[in-house]
């Protein structure tokens, strides 16, 4: 019985730091926010008015501690607070009015034929390829990357992995609906200029664009085939067995390529991912003087991050990383699931059998623990 006071001490000390220090600990360096929200409209207001309160609770605590205080030379605490307040509010207002010119879009009036016409004449196609409709990209990802700062995307799936009202408000005005205003503006323009019509109705041409871009994505096998396009385009398959190679695919392999693939235009054109041997598409160093530093590997971020936190990362960088000058990714949910399965897939590809294994190393635990109890209970016994 002597070794049970410090045993149960053990006990209560290890659920203290387990229950109640770590997550508190966890708290305060992941406070909370609202979960990934794919109205973006309703997340971005939402954020704008938890920054407003926030800001105003702010200045209320400034204006406190200088009166606690009783000392002159403080007053830049509150100035500095009510500054942040005014930002708030001016950035609910812009967001506000942006979601507004957004919800007055009927994306069900979208032709796709004029679509494609308006998407050339609008003059997409200097910058994007179309891979699924037969117009490659301008540049090559290097001279891109180098030209642009980051190699613009292939917008073959672009219907399909972003929502249409996501879709519509990135056209319009790529820099609010990335929540980029604070990185780019007038002094320094965005690489990609916003859409203002091409004669017509601004509103439907938007519709008709976003149907365009939804009716030439390629189906399930198209997306494989395109990867597998890709793949001779780089010499790692010969255009003999390109057929042979699709052939040999069974579901899960074409799900995993699916997934790839959306990882690929969702992240690729920064992020490496050296687990799968997949590494930023354009010029390291021109990207990272675009983004301001180096985007890191994303092999083991499933690891070293939840997966609630890169749900909500990738739904919304500004709330989970205020300044930063990565884009909102702006992924619809089901696509926002695929990236993460594949990062899963590839930095954590034996999470199932490890937690299939833990039940088995706990019991293994409780036997020795019984055995041990019995051993000292019997080499002890004469002692006592």
């Amino acid at each position: 019985m002597k070794g049970l006071k410090p045993l149960l001490v053990v006990i209560f000390f290890t659920l203290l730091l387990y229950w109640g220090i770590e997550p508190y600990a966890h708290s305060k360096l992941n406070p909370h926010v609202d979960p990934a929200n794919y109205d973006f409209a309703a997340e971005d207001i939402t954020l704008a008015k938890t920054n407003v309160e926030k800001a105003e609770e702010n200045v209320e605590k400034a204006e406190e501690n200088v009166k606690k205080a009783e000392k002159s030379g403080l007053e830049d605490m509150i100035k500095n607070a009510k500054l942040d307040l005014d930002n708030a509010n001016s950035n609910l207002d812009k967001y506000s009015a942006f979601w507004d010119e957004i919800n007055q879009i009927d994306l069900t009036k979208g032709d796709a034929a004029t679509g494609a016409e308006t998407f050339l004449m609008a003059g997409c196609t200097a910058c994007h390829g179309v891979e699924s409709a037969g117009m490659p990209a301008p540049l090559g990802a290097m001279d891109a990357s180098q030209a642009y700062g980051v190699n613009p995307p292939d917008l073959s799936i672009a219907g399909k992995i972003f929502d249409d009202k996501f879709l519509a408000a990135l056209i319009k005005d790529p820099v609010m609906a990335q929540k980029l205003d604070h990185k780019f503006g007038d002094e320094v323009p965005y690489p990609m200029p916003g859409f203002f019509g091409v004669g017509g109705d601004v509103n439907q041409e938007l519709a008709d664009i976003v149907a365009y871009l939804k009716s030439i994505v390629p189906s399930d096998d198209g997306i494989v085939e395109l990867y597998a396009n890709k793949m001779v385009a780089k010499g790692e398959l010969n255009e003999n067995d390109k057929t042979k190679f699709i052939d040999g695919l069974n579901k899960n392999d074409k799900e995993n390529i699916i997934n790839k693939v959306i990882y690929a235009d969702a992240c690729q054109r920064c992020h490496d991912m050296k687990y799968d041997d997949v590494y930023a598409d354009g010029d390291k160093l021109s990207i990272a003087a675009y983004l301001g530093s180096t985007p890191p590997d994303l092999s083991m971020y499933i690891r070293s991050r939840s997966k609630e936190f890169l749900h909500n990362f990738l739904n919304d960088t500004q709330k989970m990383l205020p300044g930063t000058a990565m884009p909102r990714v702006g992924l619809n949910q089901e696509s926002e699931a695929k990236v993460i399965e594949y990062m899963e897939n590839i930095g954590d590809s034996k999470k199932a059998e490890r937690e299939s294994l833990s039940i088995y190393i706990m019991i293994y635990f409780v036997i020795l623990a019984v055995f041990a109890g019995l051993w000292k209970r019997k080499v002890w016994s004469n002692l006592h």
